[in-house]
């Protein structure tokens, strides 16, 4: 684990040397943000009021909508994909089989450093842009601080794991972006977008069982209108998906590289 951690400080100094990217990054997000504010308004109704649309408020909708959009901003999928796809294409993953780590777990602690240094611009971003166009949030509380930061690093977390599965798909097809594609789409659909009440009846429990919800619909909910019920339910599925993807890409890894060692290298 020390090694790992080791991996990650480090690729935490080098991401600070990007400041003009993240600066950048953090226009267009405030940008983004009151573009959808100006949006939900007109769907409310002016300045919205009291309208409830399928249980959220105005205020709620939009602060729903920051938290999707850190999570958005804070880690691009297909980043991730391609530092995987890169070394299985190039080879250069050949080199990497007899060092005194896991590639995978290598990669994740790596590409995890990036969004954590992007959420030390976006967060407070977004809480200034909230604060801003609406106000506090009705009944927050100090204490529910922590846990928020917990589900939206957790949130982070999953979403990494689940680009370098798709990444690792590079050992047996040729490119792996349209699969991250793909992923962005649902996750865009059933967990930016909308909230999984604004779904069918029938389409709820999917989304609420899926891990978009782990990764997105969850940690958004909890900010929009936070209960430790919901950050119990939401933290226990994000553990278990996270389990469960870490457990899928080293499989596919250890899979992966028997792979290669067949083909020579």
């Amino acid at each position: 684990m020390n090694k790992y951690l080791s991996i990650y400080a480090t690729s935490f100094k080098q991401e600070s040397k990007t400041l003009g990217n993240s600066i950048t990054s953090v226009i267009s997000f405030a940008v983004i943000i009151y573009i959808f504010k100006q949006l939900w308004g007109y769907i409310y109704g002016g300045g919205g009021g009291g309208t409830l649309i399928n249980g959220y408020t105005l205020d709620m909708m939009i602060w729903y909508m920051i938290m999707a959009e850190v999570l958005m901003y804070a880690l691009n999928g297909r980043t991730v994909t391609r530092a995987f796809a890169a070394d299985i294409k190039s080879g250069k993953i050949a080199y990497q089989l007899n060092k005194p780590y896991n590639y995978y777990s290598y990669q994740i602690a790596n590409q995890s450093a990036g969004f954590i240094w992007k959420l030390c611009f976006l967060v407070p971003t977004g809480i200034a842009m909230g604060l801003l166009l609406l106000g506090p949030i009705e009944n927050f509380s100090a204490l529910y601080i922590l846990p928020l930061l917990t589900s939206l690093i957790l949130a982070c977390l999953l979403l990494c794991i689940v680009y370098g599965t798709v990444g690792l798909l590079c050992f047996w097809i040729e490119e792996a972006t349209p699969f991250t594609w793909i992923v962005q789409k649902f996750v865009m659909l059933f967990g930016l977008f909308f909230p999984p009440e604004f779904f069918p009846t029938w389409l709820q429990p999917f989304i609420n069982y899926s891990p978009i919800y782990a990764m997105m619909s969850g940690p958004c909910k909890l900010l929009a209108s936070f209960s430790w019920d919901l950050f119990y339910t939401v933290t226990i599925s994000q553990v278990a998906y996270i389990a469960l993807f870490m457990v899928i890409g080293l499989l596919m890894y250890k899979f992966g590289t028997r792979k290669v060692n067949v083909n020579g290298g």
